[in-house]
């Protein structure tokens, strides 16, 4: 449903609280945990704006290498070679997670300039515009939270990008890289798609994997054989080559 992050209370021993922000219409989503989830119940409150916004006051830069910054659109920009300006207002993409930035690395070294690639799960479309900033590939990108086509439409204007586009039909194309920076059980879940969508010998980032949960996620990548990894405060991002 495009949920960016969920708080987890725990009440008392039979019960949990889950607090998360479903955008602003979030009727049918509601409706669809209802039906597939009975035994839960739902409240909806409303939030002011200024309220959901306090963390912006502790943004950051973020240095993914010596040369490449991500910086928040509304804070000042520190000198580097390749400045990449972020508003993700409410995707996930800001920049500053370790599995942003291990993807980010990885995709430097391994992806080829100038060729097509996917960022699948883009958010605010960081990679996919980095990549096009910095070694001047094609994007495409795809996210299934809503408003993450309008953030990535933005953020292609702050960054002066003009090759990187939203795509409703990532499935129907091949890309010579596709990054993937999402959470394991869906990394499993897409595995064979995201192998199907990737060209004989193109590279796949896929990135959003606890250290632990990197095993079985491979498993899923039989066509594959790893090229590189970054490892991030328990999280690590695999870089893989496609053979068949």
């Amino acid at each position: 449903m495009g949920v960016v992050a969920i708080e987890e209370i725990q009440v008392d021993n039979d019960t949990v609280t889950l607090r998360t922000s479903m955008g602003e219409n979030p009727t049918d989503d509601i409706a669809l945990v209802v039906h597939q989830f009975p035994f839960v119940s739902i409240s909806f409150v409303d939030i002011a704006r200024t309220v959901a916004d306090t963390w912006r006051a502790h943004a950051e830069p973020t240095w993914v290498t010596e040369d490449v910054v991500f910086v928040p659109t509304w804070l000042p920009a520190p000198p580097a070679l390749h400045q990449i300006f972020i508003e993700p207002l409410d995707t996930f993409g800001l920049g500053n997670h370790p599995t942003t930035v291990a993807a980010m690395q990885l995709a430097l070294q391994h992806v080829v300039p100038a060729t097509h690639v996917l960022d699948l799960g883009s958010g605010s479309g960081i990679l996919g515009i980095a990549l096009s900033k910095i070694l001047g590939c094609r994007g495409s990108a795809f996210d299934i939270a809503s408003g993450a086509r309008n953030v990535l439409n933005e953020n292609c204007k702050s960054n002066h990008v003009e090759n990187v586009a939203w795509t409703d039909s990532y499935e129907t194309e091949t890309y010579d890289a596709v990054i993937a920076n999402i959470l394991a059980p869906v990394l499993r879940e897409l595995a064979g798609v995201i192998q199907d969508v990737t060209q004989t010998n193109g590279v796949i980032i896929l990135s959003g994997m606890r250290d632990d949960q990197v095993e079985d996620v491979l498993a899923c990548f039989d066509s594959c054989f790893e090229v590189g990894k970054a490892s991030i405060d328990g999280w690590t991002a695999v870089a893989l080559q496609k053979v068949n």
